[in-house]
């Protein structure tokens, strides 16, 4: 019997894995997500000063319509005030104010022209003071609605005193320059309230970013 005998092979033992092999293959498959993580914050912190600065100017258009609003009672006051005293206020930039103040078309069905521009920019005021409080929809269309109707109520006013009766009051030309930038400044008003609302997510964003 020969005495030689075959040496069985020993099985192969796998080197175990290294501790910082493991952790580079970890950190190679985290990598792509932290650096999308990173660029989703970077881009939300881009975003949020634009997001602030759309905020205060959409706050600032109430009371620069408050104040036009305010200017426009006061000048329609005092026009009718002056009606009702009987006298005329003297102009200073155009010639005619005793004409448009004097004629049939100051009055309309018994009430005074200055009587009821007092009462829509009353009105206006009463509306823009709400708005500085909220911007509810039924509050900047009833804004918009009220603006519009004295934009065309200024129309025909300015084209009786250029062709009726030829003759111009600075008072008046001042309300219905008013009225017109009022009615203009109606349609940022209502893009300026919606702004912050519909970017409101971003903003946060950008704030728990920081």
């Amino acid at each position: 019997m020969s005495s030689r005998r075959k040496k069985k092979s020993a099985p192969a033992r796998r080197a175990p894995a290294s501790p910082a092999g493991g952790r580079a293959a970890v950190e190679t498959a985290a990598a792509p997500a932290e650096a999308a993580a990173a660029e989703a914050s970077s881009s939300a912190t881009a975003d949020a000063p634009a997001a602030r600065e759309r905020v205060p100017r959409a706050r600032r258009l109430p009371w620069a319509l408050a104040a036009l609003a305010y200017a426009g009672f006061v000048i329609s006051a005092y026009l009718t005030i002056v009606h009702f005293r009987g006298y005329v206020s003297p102009c200073y930039v155009v010639q005619g104010c005793e004409t448009v103040q004097t004629s049939k078309y100051s009055v309309i069905l018994g009430v005074p022209v200055a009587l009821a521009g007092a009462v829509y920019f009353g009105l206006l005021f009463y509306l823009t003071v709400g708005l500085l409080r909220s911007s509810a929809l039924w509050l900047v269309r009833a804004f918009k609605v009220l603006s519009f109707l004295g934009a065309l109520a200024a129309i025909p006013l300015f084209l009786l005193q250029a062709i009726v009766l030829r003759a111009f009051c600075s008072y008046c030309l001042a309300t219905e320059v008013l009225m017109l930038a009022i009615w203009v400044l109606g349609f940022l008003l209502a893009a300026g309230q919606s702004a912050p609302e519909q970017r409101g997510e971003p903003l946060e964003a950008g704030a728990g970013a920081e």
